[in-house]
């Protein structure tokens, strides 16, 4: 029995797959770019619970993520004594049989279920985890729940979360690989906003748990500026930002005295309609920019929710918090719901409308879900209303919830609609992005404040400089007119505020076109949507001995993709070496007519695949 290390993993391999045929792991491709065809940003994402209890416990741990069942049971067969095993209630199947293999072959290994998986069992099997071969059910924040099961005597020592593995995404025509550009962590977890459907709400008892505090905050962001030089942007996990005011003012202080991070990177955040703007009544429009906030996940849910008890959405207009957002460079991530109790035939439509107006950049549509464990399941439950799904038929688009009005079938196909609409609308995610890039870029050149517009310009060029390379792309297969006309008038801008693309933009945009056309033939006969995305098994270890390091894991890859998907990615990726070295020749050649500001981060987003972010 191995009692001086810990057993950290996620589900095994199969997953199941979204109603789309979409990947669970794949969270742009799946929903925040979910509908634009060939424009769909693929990315891959990591299983962060388990890294950060890895970090902040005394013991020795090894990390599996996404393994085959063959990894899993090569571990399990070692016979640790704790097991911890982190998921979602789509899992639920799987983790079953994983705690049934454990107990088979080490009956006296403990086993750990958390995360959202662990909400879904309690509110499912009910309080006595024997039930199903769980030892315990940790609900909650698990740092200090493990510190303590551990015996570890400092359980309120700050929680670190350094460096965890990046994140990335491309179009889905030029990249199936695209490299880690976005860094993570997580400042909160909780929120007080009491919504009915929220699985973080019940989790945390309507309470936010600080995780990092603001100086944590800024030393973290500092250590992937300064180890990380190609993260672009860092994911920041919370439920609200705009409710902690004081927690944001220490942010931009430290913000705007540092404008070598201004050059380089910004940070996701996340907030609701109307807590944006009084955070924004308070301060200016313009404080949420200086706080080095480049893009936020904003709850729309619907134009009727304040009219239903969610105070969220109750006095102030989307569509004026969006707008003033995106003059200022900022995007956004809109989230709408679909399948209230209030829509019906007559308003459903009118709702979905207003939605597209707010011009999200990106945009989250599901259905309304309930989730085993929140109010809104107990409720339903109570009256009837929520169908005995299979598990892994919990997620965002579940048919679990008996609506009022509409059938089950109308709420799939509407937010399905609604990302056709979007798309036809608007054009693609990366348009949409390209457009607040040049916002951003006009509105600043013309600020008195200096920092910012010396050094968060920079940034919006560069950006808007990698985006402007795919713009022939997006006109000669844009879905109609109205978005090949836009396209023609967002180029025109590029030109008129930033100036003629270089030849090394030019050369890549040819070649960029050349990748495009080849993957639209092939896509005629062999369609992307059937192969939904994998993760390749990781195994990390974190052994406690290099703890002065930057980095406090080692990383082992498995074999899981088979041998045809590894040649495969080596081949991209010496494809874009020998891309990227073309471009830095030409960048040479033709020094004069190049912008080596540009030409650079084009170069350098070809080597390592580092395309386009939020």
């Amino acid at each position: 029995m191995i009692e001086d290390t810990i057993l950290l993993t996620t589900p095994t391999y199969p997953y199941p797959t979204l109603p789309p045929n979409d990947s669970l792991t794949d969270a742009m491709g799946q929903r925040f770019t979910h509908g634009d065809d060939m424009f769909t940003l693929i990315s891959h994402t990591h299983c962060y619970a388990n890294h950060i209890l890895a970090q902040n416990i005394r013991k020795k741990c090894i990390l599996l993520e996404y393994p085959r069942w063959k990894d899993f049971t090569k571990e399990v067969d070692k016979q640790y004594a704790i097991v911890g095993i982190s998921a979602f209630p789509v899992h639920m199947d799987s983790v079953m049989k994983m705690c049934e293999y454990i107990k088979e072959k080490s009956p006296q290994t403990t086993i750990l279920l958390g995360s959202y998986a662990a909400q879904a069992y309690a509110a499912r099997y009910g309080e006595d985890p024997t039930l199903r071969n769980v030892d315990h059910v940790v609900l909650g924040e698990g740092v200090r729940w493990l510190r303590e099961f551990l015996g570890e005597d400092d359980l309120d020592r700050p929680i670190e979360q350094k460096l965890m593995p990046k994140c990335g995404g491309g179009p889905i025509c030029i990249s199936k690989y695209a490299g880690g550009n976005i860094g993570f962590f997580v400042s909160g977890l909780g929120c007080p906003g009491g919504c009915d459907f929220c699985s973080t709400t019940a989790m945390f008892n309507g309470k936010r748990i600080e995780m990092l505090s603001p100086d944590s905050f800024v030393e973290h962001v500092r250590a992937y500026y300064e180890n990380f030089p190609r993260v672009k942007n860092i994911f920041v996990i919370e439920e609200d930002h705009f409710r902690q005011h004081d927690y944001l003012h220490k942010i931009r202080d430290y913000w705007l005295s540092h404008p070598d991070i201004i050059e380089r990177l910004d940070w996701f955040a996340f907030g609701s309609v109307d807590n944006i703007a009084d955070f924004a009544d308070k301060y200016g429009w313009d404080y949420i920019s200086e706080i080095g906030i480049g893009s936020i996940f904003i709850g729309v849910e619907s134009k009727f929710a304040g009219e239903h008890g969610y105070d969220k959405r109750d006095r102030v207009d989307a569509r004026e918090v969006f707008d003033q957002l995106h003059k200022r460079g900022i995007r956004t991530v809109g989230a709408w719901i679909c399948g209230w109790d209030f829509h019906t035939h007559q308003n459903m439509l009118e709702d979905l409308n207003y939605f597209v107006a707010c011009y999200p950049t990106f945009e989250q549509l599901t259905r309304m879900s309930p989730f085993p464990g929140t109010v809104l399941y107990d409720k339903l439950k109570e009256e009837g209303r929520v169908r005995n799904v299979p598990w892994d038929d919990v997620h965002f688009w579940s048919n679990a919830q008996v609506n009022t009005y509409l059938e089950t079938h109308e709420t799939l196909n509407l937010t399905e609609y609604g990302y056709k609409l979007l798309y036809e609308t608007w054009g693609p995610s990366l348009l949409r992005r390209f457009d607040v890039l040049l916002n951003g870029y006009e509105y600043w050149m013309n600020s008195d404040n200096k920092v910012m517009r010396e050094h968060k310009t920079k940034l919006f060029r560069q950006q808007a400089s990698l985006t402007m390379v795919i713009t022939p792309v997006i006109y000669r297969f844009a879905p109609n007119g109205v978005v090949r006309h836009r396209v023609e008038k967002l180029q025109q801008r590029y030109r008129d505020l930033i100036g003629e693309p270089t030849p090394a933009m030019k050369a890549a945009s040819w070649y960029v076109m050349r990748l495009s056309r080849r993957w639209k033939k092939k896509d005629l006969f062999d369609p992307f949507n059937q192969y939904p995305k994998e993760e390749p098994f990781k195994r990390y270890i974190y052994d406690k001995q290099n703890t002065n390091g930057a980095v406090p894991y080692r990383t082992e890859y498995g074999r899981s993709l088979g041998l045809r998907t590894n040649l495969e990615r080596l081949r991209e990726f010496e494809r874009f070496k020998r891309v990227a070295a073309g471009l830095w020749i030409l960048k040479h050649l033709l020094f004069w007519k190049s912008d080596p500001q540009l030409d650079d981060y084009l170069i350098e987003a070809a080597s390592y695949r580092t395309f386009y972010g939020f």
